[in-house]
């Protein structure tokens, strides 16, 4: 056997030495993450986040669009049964929406139809209805 003095009072192999001395040093510079592999993770998940936050920001933007014409089309609605009732024209603004309707009586070109028209106009939006109705004689009071 080979047995050679190494550290103060330890006989060793030299052999069994200089292997598990390269086992160490090995093992020591894999124990963590280069710089770079970490800069290169971040910026995926930089890339990830922002996507992200891009399509929530992008489909909240048009939900909200679509709430707003979904609430003018029934206001629409709700204006076209008035003046289904009243067949009168008449404008102005619905409470607590800030938003503009204008509704209009128009000649169908039949003496009995008349052609009914509501515009909703707010938010750089505007909803149109029309229809047709039984012209209504007004009563002169």
């Amino acid at each position: 056997m080979n047995a050679q003095r190494g550290p103060p009072g330890i006989l060793c192999n030299c052999k069994e030495n200089s292997k598990a001395k390269a086992l160490k040093i090995f093992s020591l510079q894999k124990q963590g993450f280069t710089l770079l592999e970490i800069m290169i993770a971040l910026a995926i998940i930089g890339i990830t986040v922002t996507v992200i936050l891009h399509t929530v920001n992008y489909h909240a933007d048009v939900m909200y669009e679509n709430t707003v014409t979904t609430r003018m089309y029934l206001m629409a609605k709700e204006k076209m049964y008035e003046l289904e009732e009243i067949q009168k024209d008449s404008s102005g603004t619905i409470e607590n929406t800030g938003f503009k309707y204008e509704n209009k009586v128009l000649d169908a070109g039949d003496s009995g139809i008349v052609r009914l028209k509501t515009v909703i106009r707010g938010d750089d939006k505007k909803v149109t209805l029309t229809g047709l109705a039984f012209k209504k004689e007004i009563p002169n009071p």
